[in-house]
């Protein structure tokens, strides 16, 4: 067996990873005279009544990972214990038994299938409340857990989930408070987002992959919506919305005033054009309103002149070498 190292370092604490161990090694780690702050536990099927109790002797906790599932006669009760505990990754199996269990200072919750080896954790920090991420896991079950958990959730990524259905998103509208949702690798065609115009919270959403018109007069019923992601960087032909089903959008969502694009370069020229020449209205507040576009650096250096009339482009996620390139630009 290859070892895994733990993924976190951080100076003068101790990081460990336990592999197909017996279940009273875990015991062993409030006694190495180091403060064990990360633990990842793997393959290890033996785990039994008790095992967890340890863990609330490593009083500085605060990252843990049980891959691979927990057996049943496991009690995670002793979760609620470690008051440093504020990230957490487990399976599915693991998420109902997490109910009124979780710890009070829990921040960041990842759920993944057994096939995946890594976790993805969450992109955002979602205030007072819990920031989820599930990979390789949508069915509509696994995200109905999540508004029983006891805790407030609002942020939710979901990465790399092909078998997600109209039903798991219907789910979504029992967390009311849910106000950041990213669905990452695309959508089948055959799930509708309709459920996510009656999220009544939602601000921010980012869809990944192919995002067609159809997708994007359904957005148009989000009237909370202020900051929408579209496109993948590295597929950015797969957008194949067009600019007029864009303007829809931001004429219909009032609110929305921050659009990130990755599409084809004449798609953007296209929407940039659009918004620029439509009427925006105005804001909830009788402001009139201003989009800011924001669009990969490449693009950027080329329309960023191109502004006004309400758009405003901006760059986003520029590299150290976009960085560089503007400088450059700039100084000449």
């Amino acid at each position: 067996m290859e070892p895994r190292w733990p993924k976190w370092y951080r100076d003068d604490d101790l990081s460990v990873s336990l592999q197909g161990v017996a279940a009273d090694t875990i015991s062993h780690l409030a006694d190495l005279g180091r403060t064990v702050t990360l633990l990842e536990i793997y393959d290890c099927p033996d785990l039994m009544a008790g095992s967890l109790e340890p863990l609330t002797r490593c009083p500085k906790l605060e990252w843990l990972t049980l891959s691979g599932g927990v057996p049943d006669a496991v009690s995670l009760e002793p979760l609620t214990r470690c008051p440093e505990l504020r990230w957490l990754s487990v399976t599915p199996a693991d998420l109902p038994r997490l109910r009124g269990q979780l710890p009070e200072g829990l921040v960041f919750l990842n759920v993944r299938g057994l096939e995946v080896t890594e976790p993805s954790w969450p992109g955002r920090y979602g205030n007072d409340g819990l920031s989820v991420s599930l990979q390789g896991v949508a069915a509509a079950d696994t995200i109905s857990h999540l508004a029983d958990l006891g805790r407030t959730v609002t942020v939710l990524d979901i990465y790399d989930c092909p078998d997600l259905t109209a039903g798991s998103l219907e789910t979504l509208t029992r967390c009311p408070e849910l106000w950041v949702i990213t669905l990452s690798g695309g959508v089948p065609d055959t799930v509708s987002l309709e459920p996510l115009t009656r999220c009544p919270e939602l601000r921010d959403l980012t869809l990944s992959g192919g995002v067609p018109d159809t997708v994007l007069d359904i957005l148009s019923g989000c009237p909370e919506l202020r900051w929408l992601t579209l496109g993948d960087l590295q597929r950015p032909a797969e957008t194949a919305f067009t600019a007029a089903a864009y303007t829809r959008l931001v004429k219909s969502c009032r609110e929305l005033w921050a659009l990130y694009l990755h599409c084809t370069a004449d798609t953007t020229r296209a929407v940039l054009t659009a918004l620029k020449e439509a009427d925006l209205g105005r804001d909830s507040n009788g402001r009139p309103r201003t989009i800011s576009l924001w669009v990969p650096g490449e693009l950027y250096r080329q329309l960023r002149s191109q502004g006004g009339d309400g758009v405003e482009v901006e760059k986003w996620k520029d590299s150290e070498e976009d960085s560089e390139k503007d400088s450059e630009e700039d100084s000449e």
